[in-house]
């Protein structure tokens, strides 16, 4: 005890009067402050004693230190949890909340305090669907680009149930999932990556041409010569491919004019492969790929390449594509199911009178099953395609002509020039 009240002295004679605001409003206040912020050191080993010291603190000293706000809400949160008693639960949370509010009164950081506010409301109080959405907002509205990335993810998380319970409109939800994206692309954090699959598995619902297309038709007008808006709707038509649509044209075209990018010489080559100018098509999609950032936007391009190859009837070279896109990102499915269709339509030149052509059959076959064994996203797509192409496989007695049976090893001549195994009916 004497070396407790020697250390106290010290810190009294350390601070002046003018800091008696913040351990308290008196000496007495902050000899009582002091004493009980060392809370701290019993956080692990004596929660109970813990909790109590901390309430003397929060009660004296309430602008003493930052962390005894933090140090709060994660106690009331773990007695939150393991509370069996609802009345009792939501006490402690109700505390937990006035915990975040008070720490803005006192130490700022408004947006970034809301920001974890938001997500404990999600988590505890999600049915709270307004109030909810609200905070969550406010933080991201104040911090921008600062947003952390749980807060962003919880965000559109509360936008979807709003609009579950009819309180967004399905079009201003996919207004705001292209802000909230924008706000997540514009970090280099890995935190951030993660973010954007949960966000574009929360949005993906809503993403389709039926929502998208009317949303950029009623913009274009007044935001035409909005960068920002301009590139965020290029990119959800793309990524729903909404390219038939009149307006994709013309977003992407006054995208390209004011910001000559790899999105926007995308958008240009799309304009191209619809009219069905493949060879400026192709020009634009090379562009994109010289100014893609990234391995992940040069595979997409890659792949769009690929595509329009496939276009015009030069599956070699779409297949060659398709592997750069492959190349530049794993785990990805599209471009296999890509690879398999190219065989399939490529067939006809493999036709040696023999087994030639079933052989482009089992090739492609293999690409689809490739496709859907790597990205579990592309499996009803593959699925699709096997069932097709295995309709065309020749009967069990046409390749015992060959001297060959199902399961066999077989090699691909011409352009493919793959090995497969026999596969029959």
């Amino acid at each position: 005890m004497k070396k407790v009240t020697t250390i106290l002295l010290g810190v009294l004679i350390a601070y002046n009067v003018n800091a008696q605001g913040k351990y308290g409003a008196t000496p007495e206040d902050s000899i009582t402050c002091i004493n009980n912020l060392i809370y701290k050191d019993y956080l692990k080993s004596d929660p109970k004693l813990a909790l109590s010291m901390w309430k003397v603190a929060y009660k004296v000293c309430p602008g003493s230190q930052k962390s005894l706000y933090i140090n709060g809400a994660s106690m009331y949160k773990s007695l939150a949890d393991k509370e069996k008693d609802e009345a009792k639960k939501e006490a402690y949370l109700d505390t937990m909340f006035a915990i975040y509010d008070q720490r803005i009164e006192y130490f700022g950081q408004r947006g970034y305090v809301l920001g974890y506010k938001g997500q404990m409301m999600l988590v505890y109080r999600g049915k709270e669907y307004e109030k909810t959405f609200n905070i969550l907002n406010e933080s991201v509205e104040l911090l921008g680009a600062k947003s952390q990335a749980g807060t962003l993810v919880a965000l559109m998380y509360a936008a979807a149930n709003k609009e579950k319970n009819e309180l967004m409109t399905k079009a201003e939800l996919v207004e705001l999932y292209g802000k909230i994206m924008d706000l997540a692309g514009s970090n280099t954090d890995n935190d951030y990556r993660d973010a954007e699959e949960k966000i574009n598995a929360v949005a993906a619902p809503y993403l389709d041409c039926e929502v998208l297309v009317p949303l950029a038709e009623k913009g274009f007008g007044v935001n035409k010569t909005n960068k920002d808006w301009l590139k965020r709707m290029v990119t959800l038509l793309k990524r729903k491919k909404c390219y038939d649509a009149a307006i994709f044209a013309s977003v992407a075209q006054a995208y390209f004019e004011i910001e000559p990018s790899a999105s926007g010489a995308d958008g240009m080559g799309r304009i191209f492969w619809k009219n069905k100018d493949y060879t400026k098509a192709i020009e634009f999609f090379q562009k994109a790929v010289d100014m893609a950032e990234t391995d992940d936007e040069k595979a997409d391009f890659y792949l769009s390449i690929a595509e329009t190859y496939l276009s015009k009837g030069d599956n070699a070279s779409a297949r060659n594509y398709a592997l750069k896109a492959i190349g530049a990102r794993s785990g990805w499915g599209d471009p296999y199911i890509l690879i398999g269709d190219a065989y399939l339509y490529g067939a006809a030149s493999c036709d040696d009178g023999k087994l030639g052509k079933f052989g482009a059959y089992w090739a492609a076959y293999d690409k689809y099953q490739k496709a859907k064994s790597v990205d579990g996203e592309a499996a009803s797509e593959a699925n699709k395609k096997m069932a097709a192409v295995s309709a065309r496989f020749p009967e069990t007695k046409d390749v015992f002509f060959y001297n060959q049976k199902n399961g066999d090893a077989y090699k691909v001549e011409c352009w493919i020039n793959e090995n497969t195994t026999v596969k029959t009916k």
